[in-house]
Order: structure tokens, then C-alpha cells, then sequence
């Protein structure tokens, strides 16, 4: 593992999230065929799935005929990962020191993954070694623009919460500037003439006006920090309000939150 402060937290907190993950996360998944569908993914290519979690991209991937490799830095998540698809790989490993040979891979995918890792940029350098010439990385990243799910969270908490030290750790909206993309990629020996920036919306249904903070709480890692660190009173608070913006979502039994992620593709320069 990377050793640092922000990448043992996250490792821990997601071994603690994965029994709820599938449960609460299903966001993650509305944005999985895009992702595919920009590392133009076909019948016996070889994916690297990084930050696989329970594996739903790996998942789509088999289903496209695709030969996927899921990888994660959680324990658990893979233990979920291998339990949902048994016929699928998965191991345990860290995203900035992949556990692959160079050039081993035709695609590698991000879903969401980039703003967990402690040091983003050395996340797509490692992705740029594992991949053969002209093969190609996709990823994503949240968008503050047009995505309720953020604006819901971080009002409550702007409004209620009591501040909260944790470890640094990159935006959640990494890489979404195409100005600090482009730098990225380009540093890390990508294919600039390649790069894709495209901005992917959904609607995310949720069940009842609790479930996004509920979400949050148990299945979440810095978030849920903030939480779990509030007084009573102050956790109280915050669920009610963001129980209140849900509601403004209302659609028929259930809630429809429009939510946005930047989709990013580019290609590994050839010989």
C-alpha cells in the first residue's frame, strides 16, 4: 500500500463500507456503461477494472465478452466483488503500485476511483504502464454543476456540522477541470490529440427522503467521518435537512436526483 495518511484512511473506511455499499451506492453504476462504451471495449480485450469495488464494471465487461480484472485496495470489497461474479477475477491491490505487468492490459477503467487515491496523478501514470501501445484509459469524476447529490450533502453540512480535521485528500471533482486534465494526462505520457471530456447525466432514484444521508453515514469514508463526528444534536440536523432537499425531488414513490459526472478517455501513445 502507499503508506500515507489519506490512502490508509480511505482503505480502512472502505473495509468498513463494503458490507453496505451495494445497498447504498447504486449511483456509481448509472455511469458504468458510458465508461465501457469510451474504452471502446470488445469481445477478448483484457480490462483492468481499478477501484473495482463489488465489481460492477468487471461485471458489464464480461458481458460484453471482455476479459476483466478487477482491483481494489479493500480486502472486502473484493471478497464482495469475487462473491457476486465467482467467475471473474479480483485481488487486492493498490492503484498507484499496480500489481501488473507493463503493457499487460487493452483497457483500464476508473469508475469514480480517482478521487479516492491519495496521489491522482501517479494513479494514471500507473494505469499508462499496465496499458499496451494505443490502448485506452477511461475514468470519472463528479461534477459540482447539476449534481444534487453534492449540493444536497455539502449544504447540510455547511450549515449544521461542526469542522472536522481528517486527512488531505483530492477533490471530488479531480481532473474535472479540462485545463488540469489535459496538464495530467500529458505528464503522464498519454495521447493529448485522444483526450475525451464529456459530461454524463442521470437520475438517480433513491427509496425514501433518508436514504442519501443514510448512504452517507454508513457507507460513505470521508463524509461519513464528518458525520460520525457531530454531536447529537448536530447529526440530527444535518438528516433532516438533507431529508427536507430530497424531498424537493419527489418523484411518484421515490425521489429523482439529477446527478452528473465528468466521463474522461484517452489513449496510451503507440511505439
Amino acid at each position: 500500500m502507499s503508506g500515507d495518511a489519506f490512502a490508509e484512511f480511505e482503505r480502512a473506511g472502505w473495509e468498513r463500507a463494503a458490507s453496505r455499499y451495494e445497498e447504498c451506492w447504486t449511483d456509481t453504476v448509472l455511469f458504468v456503461e458510458p465508461l465501457l462504451d469510451a474504452t471502446a471495449v470488445r469481445a477478448g480485450a483484457r480490462l483492468l477494472d481499478v477501484a473495482c469495488g463489488p465489481g460492477y464494471v468487471s461485471e458489464a465487461a464480461a458481458a460484453r465478452a471482455a476479459r476483466p480484472v478487477g482491483v481494489d485496495v479493500a480486502t472486502a470489497m473484493v471478497q464482495r466483488a469475487r462473491r457476486r461474479c465467482p467467475d471473474l477475477t479480483f485481488v487486492v491491490g493498490d492503484a498507484l503500485r499496480l500489481p501488473f505487468p507493463d503493457a499487460s492490459f487493452d483497457a483500464v477503467t476508473m469508475n469514480f476511483g480517482i478521487l479516492h487515491v491519495s496521489q491522482p496523478e501517479r494513479a494514471l501514470a500507473e494505469a499508462h504502464r499496465v496499458l499496451v501501445p494505443d490502448g485506452r484509459l477511461a475514468f470519472t469524476t463528479w461534477v459540482a454543476q447539476g449534481n444534487a447529490e453534492d449540493e444536497i450533502t455539502d449544504a447540510a453540512l455547511a450549515d449544521h456540522a461542526i469542522a472536522v480535521e481528517g486527512p488531505g485528500g483530492p477533490s471530488y471533482h479531480v481532473f474535472a477541470d479540462p485545463d488540469e486534465c489535459h496538464r495530467a494526462v500529458a505528464a503522464c505520457g498519454f495521447d493529448t490529440d485522444s483526450l475525451r471530456m464529456d459530461t454524463v447525466s442521470a437520475l438517480w432514484r433513491v427509496p425514501s427522503a433518508d436514504f442519501l444521508f443514510q448512504a452517507q453515514l454508513h457507507a460513505g469514508v470521508r463524509t461519513a467521518a464528518v458525520l460520525r463526528a457531530q454531536p447529537p444534536e448536530r447529526l440530527e440536523a444535518i438528516r433532516a435537512a438533507m431529508a427536507d432537499a430530497v424531498r424537493r425531488y419527489a418523484d411518484g414513490d421515490a425521489f429523482a436526483l439529477p446527478i452528473a459526472a465528468r466521463l474522461i478517455s484517452v489513449q496510451r501513445s503507440g511505439p
